[in-house]
C-alpha cells in the first residue's frame, strides 16, 4: 500500500511539474505581449507620429508657392526626439510617408549603419509625391532610398 501511495504522489508531482513547465512560457508570452501593446500604444500617441500620418508628401526645406514643408520640419523634430530603434520600426510601417521618414532619419543619424536598410528598401515600389520648392514629382520610396544612399541630406538647403 505504501508503494502505491508513493508512486501516486510521484506521478502527481510529475504532472504538476510538467504543467508548470508549460505554464511558465505562456505567462512569459502574456507579459511580453502586454509590454509590447503598451509600447505600441505609447508610440501611437506620439504627437510627432500623429502629425506625420497627416503629411501628404515628402518635402524639402523650401515650401515653394502654395506648398508646405511639414515633412522636412517633422524630420528635424524626429531626429532630435526619437531613436534609431524608432526609425527602424518606421521603415516597416504600412504608410509610405512614414517609411520614407524612417529611412531619412536613419540615413541622417546612422550613416554607415543605415546602408543595408536603405539598400533593402531600394525596391519599395510605393509611390509618394516629392515636393522640392515649386516642383512636385512622383517618386517611389525605393528611389527616395537610393537618393539617400547618395546624399542623406539632399532635402536640406
Amino acid at each position: 500500500m505504501a508503494r502505491t501511495i508513493a508512486y501516486g504522489c510521484s506521478t502527481r508531482m510529475d504532472e504538476v511539474d510538467n504543467a508548470m513547465k508549460k505554464l511558465v512560457p505562456v505567462c512569459f508570452l502574456v507579459v511580453l505581449g502586454a509590454i509590447s501593446a503598451h509600447a505600441q500604444t505609447a508610440k501611437a500617441l506620439d504627437p510627432a507620429m500623429t502629425e506625420l500620418m497627416k503629411v501628404k508628401w515628402i518635402s524639402n526645406h523650401d515650401p515653394g508657392f502654395g506648398g508646405g514643408n511639414e515633412f522636412y520640419k517633422l524630420s528635424k523634430q524626429f531626429v532630435k526626439s526619437h531613436t534609431a530603434a524608432d526609425f527602424r520600426r518606421m521603415v516597416n510601417h504600412f504608410n509610405p510617408i512614414v517609411r520614407a521618414m524612417g529611412l531619412l532619419c536613419l540615413a541622417q543619424t546612422e550613416k554607415d549603419a543605415s546602408l543595408q536598410i536603405l539598400m533593402s528598401h531600394s525596391r519599395d515600389e510605393a509611390e509618394v509625391y516629392l515636393h522640392e520648392g515649386c516642383l512636385m514629382s512622383k517618386i517611389t520610396v525605393g528611389d527616395f532610398a537610393k537618393r539617400l544612399l547618395i546624399e542623406p541630406d539632399f532635402l536640406d538647403p
